[in-house]
């Protein structure tokens, strides 16, 4: 995992914590977070990410960087 990852699972999971404790200042600053790291991703990034962050799928995202899916596994819906 890259920093840049490491730093977008963390950003991710500040994300869900503040969604499920209510508090939308803190949610506009962990989404803010979140995307500027994913414009910092590089172009070799896993695609089922890259599929997820595009689909604003933050906890299949969380899923998916704390699984060790395999990074060449691709999305399955035409991309």
């Amino acid at each position: 995992m890259t920093n840049v990852e490491q730093e977008l699972r963390g950003a991710l999971l500040q994300f869900m914590q503040m969604t499920s404790s209510r508090q939308p200042e803190q949610i506009g600053e962990a989404l803010n977070r979140i995307l500027q790291l994913e414009h910092q991703l590089s172009a070799d990034a896993p695609p089922m990410l890259v599929h997820y962050l595009e689909r604003r799928s933050y906890q299949k995202a969380l899923d998916f960087l704390n699984s060790g899916h395999s990074e060449t596994e691709a999305p399955q819906c035409g991309r």
